[in-house]
């Protein structure tokens, strides 16, 4: 009779627990990859020019964190609070536009995503800066938030912020606060 050896099969279900149980344990250690942000930081988004990236805002109150998976700060930010997104796009057109020609290719653009739709008429929005710009509702099934766009002679910046009706009516001042204090500072 043969002798067998257990050792190779014991050997493989070891290296399967690991990787069963302690992989989990690693991901959860190192977390979702959601940065926390603490009020007043300061946020910028675009390819640099002297050290310097033309779209910035800031932050109004802590909650907020910056998901480094989904963001490219050559041309997005995306932030989360519970479960409201906020996002900030540069916009490079290859011709001179203005705010309704950008609202109207994002309309495009968020209809073509199909959870959304923009709100037909959107109204003008001055930030603490005095960039101009103009905003509207966002609305779609089981969601609720707020387009912005703005507009220079060569940069432009979009902002969508949306989530599940409750939890973006308990934001919406603080969406609104941060759209507020959006500055371009495009090259001429």
């Amino acid at each position: 009779m043969a002798r067998v050896r257990w050792w190779g099969t014991g050997l493989v279900a070891l290296v399967l627990f690991v990787l069963g149980a302690g992989l989990p344990l690693i991901d959860t250690a190192l977390g979702s990859g959601a940065k926390p942000l603490m009020a007043g930081t300061v946020l910028s988004v675009g390819t640099r020019r002297d050290g310097v990236r033309p779209v910035a805002f800031a932050v109004p109150s802590r909650g907020w964190s910056l998901d480094r998976a989904r963001t490219s700060l050559a041309s997005n930010i995306e932030l989360s609070n519970a479960e409201v997104g906020f996002s900030v796009s540069i916009v490079v057109p290859l011709a001179p536009v203005d705010a309704r020609d950008l609202w109207d290719g994002l309309g495009r653009i968020v209809a073509v995503g199909g959870r959304s739709r923009l709100h037909a008429q959107p109204v003008p929005i001055t930030t603490a800066h005095g960039l101009t710009g103009l905003t509207g509702r966002l609305a779609g099934r089981e969601r609720a938030g707020v387009a912005t766009v703005f507009a220079t002679r060569t940069l432009g910046a979009t902002v969508t912020a949306s989530g599940p009706p409750g939890a973006y009516r308990r934001l919406a001042a603080e969406v609104e606060a941060m759209v507020r204090t959006i500055t371009i500072s495009a090259p001429s």
